[in-house]
């Protein structure tokens, strides 16, 4: 079906904007454009795909380098979910791909496009970041996302956009790390990072944890929480920034609802609240999420995978059968 897409149109603005990142990336020697008419590189770029979802998955998950045609049938049946496809360098809609390279040795691969985000604002979209096990570690991961987001502010974008999900820890607190905001949590947690917004900090200091914006280290937080037993006591100490507002307070409840999961605190302020959590089931407040990161845990278990992620407390997990 990719095939028979129509020849782009070059007088698209957003055509343009792709056109000039492919032309920079081509000049960036970390990023090496993938023969994706090679069988050699379109079977590994298709194996590291696989990985991607094996290794929070299935236990004994196998390197990528060394899977067959055959072993990336047989992992695939066992490791990706109903509806579930691997993505093919030859077909990728608008996404060109690129193996992450230093000195000629590949460290892994990562998929680049131009996209409008929110708001009109165009975005540099990113998928497909991997890096093969024996890579890890030695900062490859942050060096290659400071040149994207490099790349992007040079060629006038918005930001930085991409798709994660909440089951691939390592991921999720990369990207948190990196200072990326929650977007949404529809399918799965849609990360962004907006170039003209200022920074957030997170504070932490035994049962209390707050949400700043800004630089430096004084002023008040624009969210702060702590926790009762299973409870999240909730402060907002900044007013505005909900549902019409595109500036960053619209993302603060979510992005730190974010932080609060991964370092396994309450997301549940009260019943009335989670009698509600059904209005933030796309982003918002932290019942959204929790009642989300119910679902994502249920289906993935049904689906007989590995969950490796923060227990919540109060937060009840049904069975799969029961959403």
């Amino acid at each position: 079906l990719f095939s028979m897409s129509p020849i782009p149109d070059r007088d698209d603005p957003t055509e343009r904007q792709i056109a000039a990142l492919v032309e920079f990336m081509d000049r960036v020697p970390m990023f090496q454009a993938v023969a994706s008419d090679n069988p050699d590189e379109r079977r590994l770029w298709r194996a590291c795909e696989l990985c991607t979802f094996l290794e929070y998955r299935l236990a004994g998950a196998p390197a990528p380098r060394a899977l067959s045609d055959a072993d990336i049938h047989d992992w695939a049946r066992r490791g990706l979910a109903a509806g579930e496809t691997l993505g093919d360098p030859d077909r990728l809609s608008d996404f060109r791909p690129y193996w992450l390279a230093i000195a000629g040795r590949r460290l892994g691969q990562v998929a680049v496009t131009v996209r409008g985000g929110a708001w009109g604002r165009d975005c540099l979209w990113i998928a497909s970041l991997y890096l093969f096990p024996e890579e890890r570690g030695a900062g490859y991961g942050t060096l290659a996302m400071g040149i994207l987001e490099g790349m992007a502010r040079h060629l006038g974008l918005a930001g930085v956009r991409l798709e994660t999900d909440w089951l691939w820890q390592g991921a999720v607190r990369f990207y948190l790390r990196r200072g990326f905001w929650v977007q949404n949590w529809k399918r799965g947690l849609s990360l962004v990072r907006w170039f003209a917004d200022p920074p957030y900090r997170i504070r932490h200091a035994s049962r209390r944890m707050e949400f700043a914006i800004g630089v430096g280290v004084a002023g008040a937080p624009a969210i702060s929480a702590q926790r009762r037993g299973e409870t999240l006591i909730w402060e907002e100490c900044v007013a505005g920034g909900r549902d019409d507002d595109p500036g960053p307070l619209a993302a603060a409840a979510p992005t730190f609802a974010l932080w609060l999961a991964v370092r396994g605190w309450p997301l549940i302020r009260g019943p009335q609240e989670w009698e509600d959590r059904h209005r933030w089931s796309d982003t918002g407040m932290p019942e959204g999420l929790a009642c989300k990161i119910a679902i994502f845990e249920g289906y993935a278990r049904h689906c007989g995978f590995r969950v490796d992620t923060p227990r919540i407390p109060g937060l009840v997990y049904p069975a799969w059968g029961a959403f």
